[in-house]
């Protein structure tokens, strides 16, 4: 029988490099196999750090089929489950099969800018505002009906996985992270005579197709950002979020854990 092979991602802090030294003696003891470099037939992508490690590994990774999991060394662990105290009984678990999978979905934006368009993806969120901190406008589209005019600092429009993220700190609402939808979330809308932005989240359907249309004079001036990547695009025409063509797969070894870290990080 072919023994577990394991891809392991860490950030640069001395503790997660040590902590990642520590699980690749425990791993190969069990004469388990650590890839050098990550590979695509590999068992389990293992991230240690933070949730801004798991996002990182997830875009290295160009967005891997193989399941992943986090080893908590940072502070809010959203993604990262394991403790350093659980390191050995998470591998006995996994290794018996002691484990949920779930897919998250990922969020596509196409981005049409002069005579092409790119299709990028985000696991949390992607955040479209102006590179100059000036007012953002845009029009919106939800399946091609024109919805609004917006005016503020940006949108945010996010995944249900990342709905806890930097949807959750500008007062978007929190979707159960395998939801089959998505939300656009208005950072600090106009709302006067002059402007009429919502001042909501607004929850769509996972077959919904939203399209935002920047003002001609500002198609220069936008910055998109996808999980916390800025991307810099000229003549931005429009850009338009589908979500659910692409996932991931995550396991879980408490099925309650969704509702733990809410408790613990919220309440």
């Amino acid at each position: 029988m072919t023994p577990h092979a394991f891809n392991i991602y860490s950030n640069n802090n001395q503790r997660s490099l040590a902590i990642r030294a520590v699980l690749i003696d425990k791993l190969q003891y069990r004469a388990l196999q650590v890839n050098q470099d990550p590979r695509p037939d590999a068992d389990l992508n293992i991230c240690i750090g933070g949730d801004g490690s798991f996002l990182r590994a997830v875009h290295s990774s160009g967005f891997s089929q193989v399941p992943f999991v986090g080893i908590n060394t940072g502070h809010l662990g959203f993604y990262q489950e394991i403790l350093v105290s659980e390191i050995d009984s998470f591998i006995d678990q996994f290794i018996h099969g002691e484990y949920i999978n779930t897919e998250l979905g990922l969020l596509s934006g196409r981005i049409a800018h002069g005579d092409s368009s790119q299709e990028l993806f985000a696991l949390n969120e992607f955040v479209v505002r102006t590179q100059n901190s000036t007012i953002a406008h845009m029009e919106v589209y939800v399946d091609d009906y024109h919805l609004e005019n917006f005016a503020g600092d940006g949108l945010i429009v996010s995944t249900p996985s990342g709905s806890t993220a930097y949807n959750f700190s500008v007062g978007g609402s929190v979707l159960y992270q395998t939801m089959k939808g998505f939300q656009m979330v208005p950072i600090a809308p106009i709302n006067s005579r002059a402007y009429r932005s919502l001042l909501n989240p607004l929850v769509m359907p996972n077959t919904t197709k939203l399209r935002l249309v920047p003002t001609p004079r500002e198609g220069d001036n936008i910055l998109v950002i996808a999980d916390g990547i800025n991307l810099d695009f000229k003549e931005i025409e429009y850009i338009e979020f589908t979500f659910g063509k692409k996932h991931i797969n995550r396991i879980v070894f408490n099925p309650m854990w969704y509702w733990i870290n809410i408790k613990d990080k919220f309440l």
